[in-house]
């Protein structure tokens, strides 16, 4: 009877390193949601209702790139008016200004039932950032002022994959002046999420078809690996080693 002689698939210690750092990288990106998300509104007449807008948040300072959907038009997945001048801008929701109250200024925009993600900069910190603290703010009128949305987050070993964060209460203060408005979320102990790649807003059209927003801000930290996954980085190395080591003694 001849004997059917199989070749074992070359081992290289590269190979073998790099899907090692690629599992640590995994292991260390599971995103966790602590505790209950609290929402608190805050409602004023002039400008910057419950705190200014931030001009050093995670959007200010670590911001990858900014996306939306919807496009000029009708029906439900367009941006309120867009087709007719007014004019989407992302980057007016992170530049650090609130802007005027009333009417369409530089600083507001219109979301109908659309998304807008934003995606943080991993090539500078690949585990991802820690989400303290998310702050919508929105002004224009008593019919473009309240606020009603649901976020998503995504984390880094899994990029494109979202995860529900929290559908907010609609907050709706109903006044007949120029309003603005701010909608706060933070968790009830630690991080809103940890090791998060991109935060993703959807939005349903509310109110009369779009909110003026003003400004986003995201407060949190970039995470560093902590000591206890060096050591097992280190761990998995002197393993992998001594295996290598092993079968290519046989």
């Amino acid at each position: 009877m001849s004997r059917i002689s199989r070749s074992k698939p070359p081992f290289t210690l590269g190979h073998s390193f790099r899907n090692m750092a690629t599992a640590a990288l995994l292991f260390c990106s599971v995103a966790t949601v602590s505790a209950a998300v609290i929402q608190n509104n805050y409602y004023s007449t002039d400008d910057h209702p419950g705190s200014p807008v931030s001009n050093g948040d995670l959007l200010q300072t670590e911001l990858s790139s900014a996306s939306r959907t919807g496009s000029p038009g009708f029906g439900n997945t367009y941006f309120y008016r867009e087709d007719s001048g007014y004019t989407v801008d992302l980057s007016r929701l992170t530049d650090g200004s609130f802007g005027n109250t009333g009417g369409d200024s530089d600083s507001s925009i219109f979301p109908n039932h659309t998304t807008i993600t934003f995606a943080f900069n991993l090539g500078a910190h690949p585990y991802g950032y820690s989400l303290s603290s998310i702050r919508t703010y929105a002004a224009w009128d008593s019919g473009r002022d309240g606020q009603e949305y649901s976020v998503e987050y995504s984390n880094v070993g899994t990029p494109d994959t979202f995860i529900s964060l929290t559908s907010i209460t609609r907050y709706n203060p109903d006044f007949d002046d120029d309003n603005s408005t701010m909608v706060q979320l933070t968790s009830s102990s630690g991080y809103l999420a940890e090791n998060v790649a991109k935060v993703r807003f959807i939005f349903n059209g509310f109110e009369n078809g779009g909110t003026a927003f003003r400004e986003f801000d995201i407060a949190g930290v970039a995470n560093v690996p902590e000591p206890g996954a060096y050591g097992l980085v280190g761990a998995l190395a002197l393993a992998t080693y001594g295996t290598l080591s092993r079968r290519q003694k046989r």
